[in-house]
């Protein structure tokens, strides 16, 4: 085989082609046209295929078109190649392309049978007439369509022009409206800036009446003492009318001092008050200061800050809120048991929770709800008080961004929750 192709071209072994024609022209020039004709046609057809293939990308069967301008010009080649033996005999040469030729048909004949039952479904001219029919037809219906809907987008428009112009009346009174809360915001910057000088000139007089008030009530109790030194042996109606007097000076005296504490309370704390304490401590300091009523009341004050001991907050603040809640836990004590006050502490989210508990008379949480923290509102009458602990703890909590909030049943006891921010 290998000699075979290195003798591809040689042509020594043959005669030439013409010797079967006995080089007669006429039979020479008539082989020679017939072939030349039919090779330039075979080379011409498959280049008009591939141009249609190039221009035809929708071209179904495109590589159909491919295999046939091939087979075609294998086939002109084999014309060419008959006019070449006629003076040059390399039948080598003929032969390979012949059956190179042959190959491209086999190839050919393949393709085509496997792509006939596609190409049997083409449509036919009538049926593609009655489809170009059909297309007409949807193509009114979707004029009629689009003219419908060419009257539904004029309706629409008309529409959307007229809630345009509804939406610039509204915003035109939004307008308007907006304006107007300008004014009132404006009157009530006004107002407010008026109502922070009046309650500013309200703290500056109750510190001044607090003030002013305490030399005129130690005076009062000074004479009060002097006139007991004085009337060693008064009678009883004498006695009694000076015990009320010194009973009213002590509650005016305690009435100022509770002024003089909100007074100091509305004016806020500074950031360098606050400082790192320990809730045991503080409770330790209150219940040393009030150790008469602990004493005098039987009381049991019990702690447990394992969980959370210490609170970072001002000392005077928690010790208001510690002494206030205690206190008034011990004043409000059932007469059938002793008073017991539990202090216990825990995290609660991003706050410190104290609870404490009581086992006192309890409150009326139905009847006296919205008025537990009021300024001098007092729930009991049974005992001494001035009606400003629980004010006082409230607003603590509330300029330092906590809250305090009550469960009670009367006759059971009070459970007070004071939370405070973790700083």
């Amino acid at each position: 085989m290998i000699e075979f192709f290195r003798r591809l071209f040689e042509s020594a072994d043959f005669m030439p082609h013409g010797h079967c024609y006995l080089w007669q022209s006429d039979i020479l020039f008539l082989t020679v046209l017939g072939d030349g004709l039919t090779g330039l046609a075979y080379f011409t057809l498959p280049f008009m295929l591939f141009y249609i293939v190039r221009k035809r990308e929708d071209l179904a069967h495109r590589n159909m078109f491919l295999l046939f301008g091939t087979f075609i010009m294998a086939c002109g080649a084999t014309h060419f190649v008959d006019i070449w033996t006629i003076w040059f005999p390399t039948y080598r040469l003929a032969s390979v392309v012949t059956v190179v030729t042959g190959l491209v048909s086999a190839a050919t004949a393949i393709a085509m049978f496997r792509a006939l039952p596609q190409i049997l479904t083409l449509a036919s001219n009538s049926r593609l007439e009655n489809a170009n029919q059909q297309l007409l037809d949807e193509i009114g219906k979707k004029e009629a369509a689009q003219g419908a809907l060419r009257k539904i987008n004029d309706e629409l428009e008309q529409r959307v022009q007229q809630r345009t112009a509804q939406l610039i009346r509204a915003n035109r009174e939004l307008e308007k409206e907006i304006e107007h809360r300008k004014k009132v915001e404006k009157a009530n910057l006004v107002k407010n800036a008026e109502l922070i000088r009046i309650n500013g000139d309200l703290d500056n007089f109750v510190y001044c009446a607090s003030h002013d008030l305490k030399s005129p009530l130690v005076n009062a109790e000074g004479l009060i003492m002097a006139l007991r030194e004085e009337l060693p042996n008064q009678n009883p109606q004498v006695s009694e009318i000076i015990n009320r007097l010194e009973n009213s000076i002590t509650r005016m005296h305690h009435t100022v001092l509770d002024l003089t504490e909100v007074s100091a309370l509305q004016k806020g704390t500074e950031k360098s008050d606050f400082k790192v304490l320990s809730f045991n401590d503080v409770l330790e300091e209150v219940k040393i200061n009030l150790a008469g009523e602990i004493a005098a009341s039987g009381a049991e004050i019990a702690a447990d800050f394992t969980a959370a001991d210490k609170v970072k907050f001002t000392h005077k603040n928690l010790y208001s809120v510690i002494y206030n809640l205690v206190s008034n836990a011990i004043k409000y004590r059932a007469k059938d048991r002793g008073p017991r006050v539990q202090l216990t502490t825990q995290e609660h989210g991003n706050y410190i929770m104290l609870t404490v508990a009581d086992n006192g008379i309890g409150i009326d949480l139905i009847k006296h709800e919205k008025k537990i923290f009021s300024l001098f509102k007092r729930l009991h009458e049974h005992t001494a008080g001035s009606g400003v602990g629980l004010f006082i703890v409230k607003r603590i909590l509330e300029n330092n961004q906590g809250r305090v909030e009550v469960e009670s049943k009367v006759g059971e006891g009070t459970v007070f929750k004071v939370f405070f921010p973790k700083q």
